[in-house]
């Protein structure tokens, strides 16, 4: 149950920030699931009148296959999925998304992973990725492609660690079959930690972006540092900040500072209750086509019940709050959220979700929704 929290203190704390898929590389696994899932929602597209409710049916797979071999690890997780809606036929859509990685494992203190991403996402009108979207143009179908190298490596991997990211992101949106807007992102970071003793470790990093949101381009540069410390042997907390700057080709549009911060405090009370708490604050591209970016700040806490074997239950409550920086455009998402997952036969597993969703835009009324989810998996 602990072994995440005491293996490799230092390292599980410079990984947090990286957008990778959780791999326990000491051990090839090879999963394969096939799921059913229908999902009811009050309120399809958010709005705050003329609600609409559907109901929707889901079906896929999901495949995570890991392999172990000398020097080296590959990872391949797939899922594809096809949703369909009762009531608005015209949503129904096949999603996919691969990741694959590989890992050479150069020397016992130096590793260089190598991913890559390639995604299709449906979000509908009101969604925290297409609140810009009106109901009349329904949803969004949002494409990913990317890929990133990062190298690890330190003297000693326990007391000191580097691990430098380089990257590429490419999305687009695309709405009723139109372009909608594009997101491009060229990236490199820098973290690096080194632990002053026993319990605490000190934590530095610094990230330069060249993005650009519909042909104007963006460059952000971001430095800071902070602390990882393992208060007990259940309780970790990290918590960085700093300053970023976000300029504009040409002086296009005003410069923009500001700080960011992450934090994420992880306790587990026992071998069955764990409580994390989160709290972060980002400068990132806009959805908006009126804003090249905006200010995103983040809070969630929540709690996981291991009841046995075969119960887990959990409860999560979050807050998104966005401010566009060339718009006058403030909104806040709170989001209650609750689920059960039980694992009622060797390979069968199922999972219920209840969460409600507001938003609150000044000057705008209230936006809320209710969604009840269900889902049966059977794995192999």
């Amino acid at each position: 149950m602990n072994r995440s929290y005491l293996v490799g203190f230092v390292p599980l704390f410079l990984i947090t920030s990286a957008q990778s898929v959780a791999a326990d590389w000491d051990q090839a696994h090879n999963d394969l699931s096939a799921f059913l899932g229908v999902q009811s929602n009050t309120n399809l597209f958010n709005t705050a009148m003329q609600r609409q409710s559907d109901q929707s049916g889901t079906a896929g797979i999901r495949w995570d296959w890991l392999g172990l071999f000398e020097g080296y690890g590959l990872q391949l997780p797939l899922q594809i999925n096809r949703q369909q809606y009762r009531d608005s036929s015209d949503l129904a859509q096949t999603l996919y998304q691969l990741q694959p990685e590989l890992r050479l494992f150069l020397t016992q203190q130096t590793d260089l992973s190598l991913q890559a991403t390639l995604r299709k996402d449906q979000h509908l009108a009101g969604d925290s990725a297409a609140e810009f979207l009106s109901a009349a143009e329904r949803a969004l179908i949002a494409k990913q492609t990317g890929a990133q190298a990062a190298l690890s490596f330190g003297r000693a991997p326990d007391i000191q660690n580097l691990r430098v990211t380089l990257g590429t992101d490419r999305r687009q949106q695309d709405v009723q079959e139109q372009r909608y807007s594009t997101l491009d992102s060229d990236f490199a970071e820098a973290q690096y930690s080194h632990k002053l003793n026993e319990n605490v470790a000190l934590v530095l990093d610094v990230a330069r972006r060249q993005e650009q949101q519909n042909q104007l381009s963006t460059d952000l540069t971001q430095y800071g540092g902070g602390l990882a410390v393992q208060w007990t042997g259940q309780q970790f907390f990290r918590l960085t900040g700093g300053r970023f700057s976000r300029s504009y080709a040409a002086d296009q549009l005003a410069k923009v500072t500001g700080s960011y911060w992450q934090l994420e405090n992880v306790w587990q009370f026992d071998q069955r209750w764990q409580l994390q708490l989160q709290s972060g604050r980002n400068s990132v591209l806009s959805y908006a086509t009126g804003s090249v970016s905006q200010l995103d700040t983040r809070h969630a806490a929540s709690m996981r019940w291991q009841y046995d074997q075969s119960h887990q239950f959990s409860i999560e409550l979050s807050q998104l709050t966005s401010r566009l920086d060339q718009d006058d455009y403030h909104r806040t998402r709170d989001a209650l959220g609750a689920g059960w997952r039980w694992q009622w036969a060797q390979q069968w597993q199922s999972l219920v979700q209840l969460s409600q969703v507001r938003q609150r835009q000044q000057q705008q009324l209230n936006r809320d929704r209710v969604e009840l989810m269900a889902e049966v998996s059977w794995s192999w």
